[in-house]
């Protein structure tokens, strides 16, 4: 593996992670310390850095990549990711662990530097990654099923009566719940009308769309009661919206919508 490529993703990721979070550099996965091993494949280079939290100790070793054990014949812009879930799995590599696949141009090193990032900030935590379900109380049963099944699934739905401990105000609690969730789910039953703590709710939505932009989806699902459907916020209607026939569908959509997914599987 190149070292003046290692040296240089070291050093340019280091600058970024200085620049945002500096009060945790030090112990950020692969700043913090690593080993690195990697090689080339066509024109590109594999690098893994295995974290070790430990400055001190750096090894390095080779790799002779290749398409039998890559399973591709060539690594193009529609493949890297699926890549480098394949050099994940085939490593063993853990969270704190990174995958850089690199031009040998290096015209790609920004954009990998942003994706290490992203991965690096759900490990630390410093970003929200729950689903925000909001609903009228009238239809929490519902909403509980949903949340059951996101749960089994391996997501991690926020639902008010679970997510805050007793003696939490309201409606701080509520704001609290979007800033920790990567998206809102809102649950437009005939029963859903846009005012008191619902208001906020769509209100919080939007300012962290604005905030978080594509890492912040607002899925809104439109059900149906005795022939009538709910009614769309008029804040909300600017985001796309569905009507599902049935509960899986609309399980099918959250999913869709998600700016994050699930890892690999593995038996129990």
């Amino acid at each position: 593996m190149p070292e003046d490529a290692t040296r240089m993703i070291y050093k340019e990721y280091t600058k970024i992670v200085k620049a945002k979070y500096p009060l945790l550099v030090d112990r950020w996965p692969l700043i913090a310390g690593y080993n690195v091993m990697g090689g080339q494949f066509n024109n590109y280079l594999i690098t893994i850095f295995k974290n070790t939290g430990n400055k001190a100790t750096v090894s390095s070793s080779g790799i002779n990549f290749s398409s039998a054990t890559l399973g591709i014949s060539d690594i193009n812009d529609t493949n890297i990711e699926t890549l480098r879930l394949r050099v994940v799995k085939d490593y063993g590599l853990q969270p704190r662990d990174s995958v850089v696949v690199l031009k040998i141009d290096g015209s790609n090193l920004n954009l990998e530097l942003q994706k290490l990032l992203q991965k690096h900030e759900v490990v630390m935590g410093v970003i929200g990654m729950k689903i925000f379900l909001s609903h009228k109380g009238i239809d929490k049963s519902k909403v509980r099923d949903f949340k059951n099944t996101l749960e089994l699934i391996g997501f991690e739905p926020w639902l008010d009566e679970d997510a805050m401990n007793a003696g939490v105000e309201l409606e701080r609690g509520i704001k609290q719940g979007f800033t920790d969730s990567c998206a809102a789910v809102f649950f437009v039953t005939p029963n859903f009308v846009d005012e008191s703590y619902l208001s906020s709710e769509v209100n919080y939505a939007i300012m962290e769309k604005r905030k978080k932009k594509e890492k912040f989806s607002i899925i809104t699902l439109v059900f149906e009661e005795n022939g009538v459907n709910g009614t769309v916020p008029e804040l909300l209607e600017p985001y796309v919206w569905k009507v599902p026939k049935t509960d899986l569908e609309a399980i099918r959509e959250i999913i869709k919508a998600l700016p994050l997914r699930i890892g690999d599987i593995y038996y129990k």
